[in-house]
């Protein structure tokens, strides 16, 4: 009886450290500093992303020479892009800014490439995105 509890335990445990560290596939774009949101919000494939793009490229840490270093930690955008003084690009525009200048850069290279008009990001739950060929 005592080993099935430590069986048990060690169960649970596993399941609960890898729910912590999975990353989740899609992520809804929610930031509740931007407000009441106008468009239907965006479901980003993280998981889509993370195999064709190096991490640092969203995930990012600019120190005061505007050398990227990385921050691959997993923090929200708008934790420095949000009401953060310091930092002069605001979310939304951060936000934008990533995803439509990576998007066009592989259009311009002929490449596959997610959307960059808005309502082709911005769809209603269930609806398919725009993938450029």
């Amino acid at each position: 009886m005592k080993s099935l509890k430590v069986y048990m335990v060690i169960i649970f445990v596993f399941l609960g450290v890898s729910a912590v560290l999975c990353q989740e596939e899609i992520i809804v774009i929610n930031h509740q500093d931007l407000g009441p949101h106008q468009r239907p919000l965006v479901h980003f494939n993280h998981e889509a992303h993370e195999g064709i793009i190096e991490c640092a490229r969203c995930h990012h840490d600019y120190d005061e020479y505007r050398a990227n270093q990385g921050g691959e930690d997993g923090q929200a955008c708008s934790e420095c892009h949000g009401t953060n003084p310091l930092n002069p690009v605001p979310l939304v525009r951060a936000l934008h800014i990533q995803c439509k200048n990576c998007h066009s850069e592989l259009i311009a290279k002929d490449q596959k490439s997610g959307p960059i008009m808005c309502g082709q990001c911005h769809v209603k739950k269930g609806e398919p995105l725009k993938i450029s060929e």
